[in-house]
């Protein structure tokens, strides 16, 4: 086997088991060597297509169709496209009806095939042309009959029974489908997905077939830590490790667990990690900084239990493990918030790209406990409105509750008072973080800074002024703004406002002699806000900064990038009025390593 066909294999399994950000990479780095190679562009749309960048996924496929107007899968894969935005915005039938000419152009192509006839039938059957869809249904039965009895043949049958009424047949078709290719989460994830449509169509429910598709669970878990020896007032000892794992694994039975979520810490989340493992289970971790770090803070604190061996086991089997904070040293139960925050976030991502349902589940004394804790994470998914799965642990009566486990950074003994006032000021905060680089300024002649101060500055004030997102701290340099926001739903909404303002205003007609553009950079994550005596006002500073500053120089121009981690807490706030399609991974400005970076486009949502 070639390299070329290595990739191949590689991507195709991972895009069969869901993990779509790998097949992206890897298909994405392949093109690099291969860039006449259809088949790669078809997946790297298809990757993005499933993670829900349907906008990025047609730009790729609309310049496949332009070099061969005639390829089937290209004109399948973009009829995906169109029915993905009209399921994300039903109410806009023109994309449905897009979704049926692109799907019933490859229909047309001889030799008839039934990928895209059956999608053509359904989307008929979703427009109510029910005639037509029945036409194309049956003819599409016909053409399964020469086919070999493998998952695809039994679940076009089976779409083809539910478009011709008979939903028992299609329940029939659709098991043996599952009987015939047992782990394909890809598969079962869109099957159920296209019936679920069907029967909201036919019955006006959509789990009519629900109980076809064998798809485990996606947990994303929290639980306390095993007790350090100096612990005073015990929640969970070594003695208790027994019971713990045994209730975890009935709890992962019962729900039918296969994906799983979650950090790494000794005790309970290490515990539900080897019990995923166990039962042939795929685990994320996310981890609030660099593993070295985590292991003196969160693993190595009891000298019993092999924690830290066993941490460097599962870390090994992972499918993904991400990093939040690459740079900093962990100084408040700030990093834990975030660290909880991003994961419930990137857990709400990966269920959207497969259309799982996330069942979070706790190892929980029941206190409300440090923000960044346990408590906390269960406190975020019932404000959601989203039922906990709780394995109980032994409390310690409320009384006892006294002082705070958090790692707080120790003010300096300093005989400075001045000093010792500055450094009390330091807090950590979670705040989004934007940076923005006016492209053209540099060109700009010097006779015209003041016309571009008085036109641009003014408009950009103008926009702050009137808008419900606005910034809560703002510098500028030259061609060069900053921006801090409370939450990534402002710094969301306003990047783009701002992009908006700039390309769509005609600077030259406003007296400047050339036309203006601008990148726009964004991130989220803990910060340390202080009083800065330089300036003489507060400001905000960390390793989280310097990386939102990075994202900024490799922005397309016009465009608006974001960092993982927004993306991944703006999918936590469940933030509205736009999305986060994936670019890809890329390498920061100044070295600063490889990231996966997003672009923000409005939403009707």
């Amino acid at each position: 086997m070639d390299d070329i066909e290595a990739v191949r294999a590689f991507v195709k399994r991972a895009l069969s088991a869901g993990e779509f950000l790998t097949a992206y990479d890897a298909a994405r780095a392949a093109v690099e060597n291969h860039p006449d190679d259809d088949w790669l562009h078809q997946r790297i749309a298809l990757a993005l297509a499933q993670m829900g960048s349907s906008r990025r996924a047609q730009d790729i496929l609309n310049a496949l169709v332009a070099k061969d107007p005639t390829n089937r899968e290209t004109l399948s894969i973009l009829g995906r496209t169109c029915k993905d935005r009209w399921c994300a915005n039903p109410d806009n039938e023109h994309y449905l009806r897009q979704a049926f000419d692109y799907y019933n152009r490859a229909f047309e192509l001889p030799p008839p095939d039934s990928y895209p006839g059956i999608n053509a039938a359904t989307i008929a059957f979703l427009l109510k042309e029910t005639d037509k869809a029945s036409r194309i249904a049956k003819t599409v039965l016909e053409i399964c009959q020469t086919q070999p009895d493998d998952y695809w043949k039994h679940a076009t049958v089976a779409e083809a029974l539910v478009v011709l009424g008979d939903a028992e047949g299609a329940k029939r078709a659709y098991r043996a489908a599952v009987a015939a290719e047992s782990d394909n989460l890809r598969a079962f994830s869109s099957t159920r997905k296209q019936a679920r449509a069907l029967s909201r169509q036919l019955y006006g429910n959509a789990d009519r077939f629900d109980d076809c598709f064998p798809i485990p669970k996606l947990v994303v878990f929290s639980g306390h830590m095993i007790d350090a020896p100096d612990r005073r007032n015990p929640r969970f000892p070594m003695a208790k490790e027994s019971e713990v794992k045994e209730l975890l694994e009935k709890q992962l039975a019962a729900m039918n667990a296969g994906i799983g979520f979650a950090s790494a810490a000794s005790g309970s989340d290490i515990l539900f990690l080897e019990a995923m493992l166990a039962r042939g289970g795929t685990i994320h971790l996310v981890l609030p900084w660099p593993a070295e770090e985590f292991e003196k803070t969160s693993v190595a604190i009891a000298p019993e239990g092999a924690w830290v061996e066993r941490f460097h086991k599962v870390l090994a089997q992972a499918a993904s493990i991400r990093v939040l904070g690459e740079l900093y040293m962990p100084g408040s139960a700030t990093g834990f918030e975030y660290c909880n925050l991003a994961m419930n976030g990137l857990a709400r991502l990966f269920a959207r790209s497969l259309d799982l349902e996330i069942t979070p589940l706790a190892v929980w004394d029941g206190f409300a406990g440090a923000p960044g804790g346990t408590g906390s994470f269960v406190r975020y998914w019932r404000k959601h409105r989203v039922p906990v799965k709780v394995v109980p642990i032994a409390t310690k009566p409320p009384s006892m509750l006294t002082g705070s486990e958090t790692f707080e950074i120790d003010a300096d003994d300093s005989d400075d008072e001045f000093e010792a006032w500055v450094r009390a000021s330091g807090r950590q905060e979670i705040k989004a973080i934007m940076f923005a680089d006016v492209v053209g300024y540099s060109k700009l002649p010097e006779t015209v800074i003041p016309k571009y101060v008085a036109q641009f500055n003014q408009r950009v004030s103008r926009l702050m002024a009137d808008s419900s997102a606005a910034p809560i701290n703002v510098n500028t340099w030259g061609d060069g703004l900053f921006f801090v926001f409370n939450g990534v739903e402002d710094a969301g909404r306003f990047a783009l406002d701002l992009r908006d303002l700039v390309i769509n205003t005609d600077w030259m007609d406003l007296g400047l002699p050339r036309q203006l553009s601008i990148r726009i950079g964004v991130h989220a994550g803990p910060v340390y806000v202080n009083f800065d005596p330089v300036v003489r006002e507060i400001s905000f500073t960390g390793a989280h900064v310097s990386r939102a500053a990075r994202i900024e120089p490799i922005t397309h121009e016009g465009e608006v990038f974001a960092s993982e981690e927004f993306a991944a807490l703006a999918a936590a706030d469940q933030s509205k009025g736009f999305s986060c399609d994936l670019v890809g991974t890329t390498a920061l400005a100044k070295s600063y390593g490889l990231f996966r970076v997003y672009s923000l486009e409005r939403s009707s949502a």
